[in-house]
């Protein structure tokens, strides 16, 4: 989703988690793979509950979900319209899944909400299936969760387009025979992938 679909603002969630009175947000928030109690919730380890008591644990301060959920929303710009039309176009000939590292405050929050698209669509309303790390107990670029993403869709990946912006992602599904596509953050690939997949 981060840095394909919408574009991923690093910088702008450090300062909303410093806010918040995480001094240390900078050596936790990461473009592609979080560290600390930021990874434990896109892995599954911990629930929101727990995030939000051992983030104000960290902080030394009561820190409110509220609080939270603004931070975290501060990572991820709106999914321009033009790139959720193209989605909706490709539906109706191709079968669209999302792999993503993330974690149930901001799905919960914002992408499973009508919020999450100018249209008043729901991220669901995009893809036929959608594989979130938090829930898969497993992050990218690990292989297994491709594997479990892999058995559980009965996807073929030399068939398979699989589009990411992190290079340790395209490697570890390149391995897995998948053709991939590697995506600039915030760049219109739409052009690109209608070549790609035109190919046979």
């Amino acid at each position: 989703m981060g840095g394909v679909l919408v574009d991923v603002r690093r910088e702008r969630a450090i300062a909303a988690f410093k806010a918040i009175g995480i001094a240390d947000a900078d050596n936790l928030i990461d473009s592609y793979h979080h560290k600390g109690i930021f990874l434990d919730i896109e892995n599954g380890n911990i629930d929101t509950d727990t995030f939000c008591r051992l983030l104000s644990e960290h902080a030394g301060k009561a820190v409110s979900r509220h609080d939270v959920e603004q931070a975290w929303r501060s990572i991820v710009s709106e999914p321009p319209p033009y790139k959720l039309d193209y989605l909706t176009e490709l539906r109706k000939t191709h079968t669209l899944f999302l792999l993503s590292n993330n974690n149930p405050i901001l799905m919960d929050s914002w992408a499973f909400t009508n919020e999450f698209s100018p249209a008043g669509h729901p991220i669901t309303h995009y893809f036929d299936r959608l594989y979130l790390s938090y829930q898969m107990k497993c992050t990218k670029p690990d292989t297994i969760i491709f594997e479990k993403m892999i058995l559980d869709s009965g996807i073929k990946p030399p068939e398979s387009l699989f589009i990411d912006d992190g290079m340790h992602n395209i490697k570890t599904a390149d391995r897995l025979g998948f053709r991939t596509y590697l995506a600039e953050n915030g760049a219109d690939w739409r052009e690109d992938i209608s070549k790609i997949i035109s190919k046979k």
